[in-house]
């Protein structure tokens, strides 16, 4: 092969290279408006085809001699990319990292090739502009994501450093020229190093915020730009982000758990005592905070600067909320409706009828089938039960297994669930002066029920930090789901009762 042709092969490989990464790109893009319905990445012109074609033409021309008609069709080609490139950049300033995390997140099948590639788009793009904001986030998630490796036990580790220097040694030869100072490649490895050491002494998420460790470990990626991908630095980059992955997933259950419990006995508080004109405006404010809160957490995009807002907010309010409890409030031995006991006996006159619909319900079901189809069986699905409920019942009635205070307490929450949903129905569809008043009976047994759930949204931390505390992480989030749904319920019966009469 003479150099001429030697050129021209040289300069096809690297615009095919482009090419699968730019069309990758686009792929992502159209998995984007799939799954995200309501982002917005825009519509832009699609050539690929006419693209690959070129490309295809000018493959089989390196087959024989080589004319000059080879070199206008890499060159058309090449324009045909940087065109192709343009749009692309332009509908991906409009994904942000959280998008693009959140699809990652729920898009199962995808493959290393696919990051890879996602990579190289980005790494195209910071050879002639650089690696910053937004696009340095989306690529130090990328390049975390193609690093860690699942632990069966959970969390998440780094693959073999032989392996990772392979992968930042490729994308770090796309950068022709660049050359760190070695002392200053040094310093950088030891600010992570120092900063691994110190989530080594974090007790919890208010001593990682304090310590200020994220926020520095941010400043310091984004100075590092396009030297993120240097292999001396991308395999410390890696190890310290999925370091800090752990420690907040160590400690981030259990504040979100602690933090939603503490809302709760807030929004109680707030219907029980007087508040002046000041304390309504922070009331209303931190409502509208902890409703963006479960927007956030319904699409695990909660961030660490969102749960120490809001535990700022709780620790506000709550004392300036709280009152000397009544003799009821302070004797163990009763709950809030009076009754002795906790459970679906001692709460009869609530629980009793959505009980034992429950209990009829799953008694007529086929004990061999897979939990998941027996919640989403036809003769059930009013219930509205998770699979675990099913277990739950199961384990109470048919095998004998478990904790059977546990079991019984999900069960009574998935029948205040039922008992919630039929009066939020009734009150709903009232019409009449009393939806305004406020004097049919509906609501007198609504605010009963509510003061119950308020009990039983309490106790579901118990149970949470018990299989936590086990080790019991997956049987943790089944845990959350259901306690979830509980309080979006009671959330739904609470705004009903407590709406201000209009």
């Amino acid at each position: 092969m003479d150099s001429d042709q030697s050129s021209l092969h040289r300069r096809y490989v690297d615009l095919a290279a482009r090419f699968k990464a730019r069309w990758t790109f686009h792929q992502f893009l159209q998995g984007i408006q799939k799954f995200f319905v309501e982002a917005d990445v825009g519509r832009y012109p699609s050539d690929f085809q006419e693209i690959h074609a070129s490309l295809k033409t000018v493959a089989d021309a390196f087959g024989g001699p080589v004319d000059e008609r080879v070199a206008a069709q890499l060159d058309q080609a090449g324009r045909q990319l940087d065109q192709m490139a343009a749009i692309l950049s332009a509908a991906d300033a409009r994904v942000s990292p959280s998008l693009l995390r959140q699809f990652f997140d729920r898009v199962k099948n995808f493959d290393d090739q696919i990051l890879t590639q996602m990579v190289k788009f980005y790494l195209y793009t910071a050879i002639e502009r650089g690696l910053s904001g937004d696009r340095l986030d989306k690529v130090d998630y990328l390049l975390t994501k193609l690093a860690e490796e699942p632990l069966p036990t959970g969390g998440l580790v780094s693959r073999d450093r032989t392996r990772l220097r392979e992968i930042f040694e490729g994308f770090w030869g796309m950068f022709e020229g660049i050359v760190p100072d070695p002392g200053w490649l040094e310093e950088r490895k030891a600010e992570m190093a120092e900063i691994r050491r110190g989530l080594g002494s974090v007790a919890d998420l208010e001593h990682l915020n304090e310590s200020q460790a994220v926020v520095r470990y941010r400043d310091l990626k984004q100075q590092l730009g396009r030297y993120l991908l240097h292999p001396e630095l991308g395999i410390g980059v890696v190890e310290t982000n999925l370091s800090i992955k752990n420690k907040i997933r160590q400690h981030f259950h259990l504040e979100e758990q602690k933090l939603l419990s503490d809302s709760q006995r807030i929004f109680e508080l707030e219907n029980k005592v007087a508040v002046d004109s000041e304390l309504d405006q922070e009331l209303t404010q931190f409502r509208r905070k902890f409703e963006e809160f479960e927007r956030k957490q319904r699409t695990d995009n909660v961030k660490l600067e969102d749960l120490a807002y809001l535990r700022r907010q709780v620790e506000g309010l709550m004392p300036r909320l709280a009152r000397p409890a009544t003799a009821a409030e302070e004797d163990p031995s009763t709950d809030v409706t009076g009754r002795a006991g906790v459970d679906a006996r001692g709460h009869d006159a609530i629980l009793g009828p959505h009980w034992r619909e429950l209990m009829d319900g799953l008694g007529g079901t086929d004990d061999n089938a897979p939990p998941k189809a027996v919640a989403l069986a036809r003769e059930i699905y009013h219930l509205r039960l998770e699979p675990r409920e099913v277990i739950a019942y199961r384990r109470l009635n048919v095998t004998p297994e478990g904790d059977p205070e546990t079991e019984r307490f999900l069960l009574e929450a998935a029948a205040l669930r039922l008992r919630m949903n039929q009066e939020a129905a009734e009150i709903t569809e009232l019409l009449d002066e009393t939806a305004v008043t406020k004097d049919a009976p509906v609501f007198a047994r609504a605010r009963q029920t509510t003061k119950v759930v308020d009990e039983y949204v309490q106790r579901f931390g118990h149970f949470i930090d018990t299989s936590i505390q086990e080790s019991l992480f997956a049987e943790a989030q089944q845990l959350q789901l259901l306690r979830m749904r509980l309080i979006r319920d009671y959330s739904g019966l609470w705004l009903l009762v407590n709406r201000p009469a209009t």
